[in-house]
């Protein structure tokens, strides 16, 4: 099988030498073909062959086509007799085509075959396994011996599965071509060519723009909730359209398109069949669901042939489970879930705590934010781990670790309100010279520290800056006094992964003076009274003589304290904890960091294969045992409730 991508086909079509043929393909005549429709066919004697029902189904299509009837199969199979040449001639003839004419038959929905395992008769393999695309395909071929005749083939299916199979017994030489999402620039142009049947005249972007608000905008708009996949963005611009004819006025700004494609009726119209599908999906494909999401999210890319085990490859199981692959190069994918999809699913019953936190950090961000960015999955285990620890209702040893060490931290309210998705805010830079007005700026200046507490940091939140070289830590969330007005900020900074030695204490004033001062410089010094700060920094190795100061311990530093040989100052109402390599896995599990660090030791964005599936399993089994221990306490309390109650009713029926 072949792999094509855009470019391919645009060189292809470039080529002087081709003109004719394409020319020739323009006339053609098409005819759709829908395998849904593939069911037995009788002669009686024939009634499960495929070849037969394959043959019958295109005839019957073209009948249709042609505004006849449907014709009878026996007859049908007297004239034929399953000779190809015959049967190609009368379609010819039915849809009244010139010799010289192409026929171009589209089969829709290829995947239907994988539901036809006992109503046909296939052919098994010496180890008694049948392969229907097998079947399917050599079919196909004996069609193309005849002259003039192209099939396409469309379908949600096995795609490497189908190539594995007919490549080494079939002996058909299969051109893939990917539905890749479109990008910004390709949803414009789809706007811009794009006509209504009824109106030719109109172009959709004329139809849907004002003059206040341009293509390009409304590129942006689609682009962030479709995700630029085709089938979603037909769905969402007919549903537009829909809502311009009926209220008779164009969209004005971006704000009000992207309020129209926020409400739940566009949501649940645009969505409906794919959140269907993966609403209903069996329980060995539903067992992986929030290892997609996760992908999803830390944008961990996989190469073509990645299995997700011996009997699957990512590339199908990500199309089985109605993801989409956004390509990289021509041989690697990222997984791409549109946030149009995440509203009708992050409230269904049927999903976890876990599955509910994915869905809505990745609903969080425009879906450019998730492919601009080096792959955070450190950062991003760390930060799901602690919006399960800050969370949970019950006993949790970092919690307790840190209400040790930090008489402010003890001062929080904790646990917080519920667990909640993750934020990925704008970074924090160095530079200076950026203009307000771009829209894409992702980054805050490092004097704008005010602004981002206020507007970025919200409690019960932790948030991850988008650009991973930011000015800002890695992970930051902000916490609040049930009992006075006390507030504290807090920022986690991971170092030394990659340092051999380990990092020592010039590493650790650099990540403080690059946090606490401005903090306290541009922000506390302002709300001394409210407001307190702290740095941790977690580190895998720390240098000796680091260690050997802690004692091998974690240790909090707090206002006025001098560190790192007397060369940095504790700013006031600021705290700086640094955690001994033990304590380090209570926030990750050893069996993880170890893995991370060696993915992340040959490359800045590690794919499927060097992380490997066992490691993300892991992940995600560290993620469900805090979640078993916040369902757990739950699940206590709603049964003491439950127990009060019928006690409170037994009490009244007394009275």
């Amino acid at each position: 099988m072949q792999r094509f991508r855009e470019t391919s086909l645009s060189s292809f079509a470039s080529d002087p030498s081709r003109k004719e043929f394409l020319d020739k393909l323009r006339e053609a005549v098409l005819l759709y073909v829908d395998l849904t429709d593939l069911e037995p066919t009788n002669p009686i004697e024939e009634k499960r062959n495929l070849k037969w029902a394959v043959h019958y189904l295109l005839f019957k299509s073209a009948c249709l086509k042609s505004g006849q009837g449907q014709p009878d199969p026996d007859e049908c199979f007297k004239v034929f007799k399953l000779r190809t040449d015959v049967l190609i001639k009368k379609i010819c003839e039915v849809l009244n085509m010139r010799t010289d004419q192409f026929l171009l038959v589209a089969f829709d929905e290829v995947g239907v075959l994988d539901e036809n395992d006992d109503e046909f008769h296939f052919k098994r393999t010496p180890d008694g396994r049948v392969r229907p695309y097998n079947d399917f395909f050599r079919i196909l071929w004996e069609l193309c011996l005849e002259d003039n005749v192209f099939f396409i083939v469309v379908g949600k299916s096995k795609g490497l599965s189908i190539k594995n199979d007919t490549a080494s017994v079939s002996k058909v030489l299969l051109h893939f071509i990917s539905l890749s999402p479109l990008i910004s620039s390709g949803i414009v142009e789809f706007l811009e060519k794009s006509h209504l049947k009824v109106q030719t005249q109109s172009r959709v972007c004329d139809i849907l723009c004002s003059p206040s608000f341009s293509v390009n905008e409304l590129a942006e708009a689609l682009l962030e909730y479709t995700g630029g996949v085709p089938g979603l963005l037909t769905r969402a611009v007919n549903m537009l359209l829909n809502y311009v004819q009926t209220r008779g006025q164009s969209f004005g700004s971006k704000e009000e398109c992207l309020s129209c494609m926020n409400e739940d009726g566009f949501r649940t119209v645009c969505s409906e069949p794919f959140v269907t599908r993966i609403s209903t999906l069996d329980e060995d494909r539903r067992s992986v669901l929030d290892m997609l999401l996760m992908m999803a999210l830390y944008r961990i890319p996989f190469k073509a042939d990645d299995e997700l085990n011996s009997e699957s490859y990512l590339f199908d199981v990500v199309t089985e489970m109605g993801f989409y692959r956004y390509p990289i190069d021509d041989n690697t994918f990222q997984v791409l879930f549109p946030k149009v999809f995440i509203r009708n699913l992050k409230n269904a019953s049927s999903f976890s705590l876990l599955e509910k936190i994915l869905l809505g950090s990745l609903n969080m961000e425009p879906v450019d934010c998730f492919f601009s960015s080096k792959c955070r999955v450190f950062e991003g285990i760390v930060a799901i781990r602690l919006v399960l620890i800050l969370s949970s209702k019950g006993r949790n040893e970092f919690r307790e670790l840190l209400g040790r060490l930090s008489a402010i931290w003890k001062e929080m309210k904790l646990p917080i309100h519920g667990p909640s998705p993750l934020d990925y805010m704008m970074s924090v830079s160095r530079g200076e010279a950026r203009s307000e007005s771009n829209k894409k700026r992702k980054t805050y200046g490092n004097n704008e520290w005010e602004r981002i507490f206020h507007a970025a940091l919200c409690f019960d939140r932790v948030s991850i800056p988008v650009e991973a070289n930011s000015y800002s830590p890695d992970i930051m969330f902000k916490l609040q006094s049930p009992v006075k007005l006390k507030f504290l900020m807090v920022g986690v900074a991971f170092k030394g992964r990659r340092k051999s030695e380990g990092i020592g204490w010039s590493d650790i004033i650099e990540e403080a003076k690059k946090f606490l001062y401005p903090v306290f410089n541009e922000f506390l010094s302002q709300a001394l009274e409210y407001y307190h700060c702290m740095l941790i920094i977690v580190s895998t190795k720390l240098a000796l003589n680091v260690a050997s100061e802690l004692g091998n311990q974690s240790r909090c530093y707090t206002s006025g304290m001098l560190i790192g040989g007397n060369s940095f100052r504790i700013p006031p109402n600021c705290e700086l904890v640094i955690l001994c390599e033990r304590d380090v896995e209570m926030l990750i599990d050893r069996e993880v960091l170890n893995g991370l660090e060696r993915a992340f030791s040959t490359s800045d964005n590690p794919s499927f294969g060097d992380l490997g599936f066992n490691l993300l399993r892991r992940a995600r089994g560290s993620f469900l045992s805090l979640q078993e221990s916040w369902n757990s306490y739950n699940s206590s309390v709603r049964s003491i409730i439950g127990s009060a109650r019928c006690e409170w009713n037994m009490f009244e029926n007394i009275l």
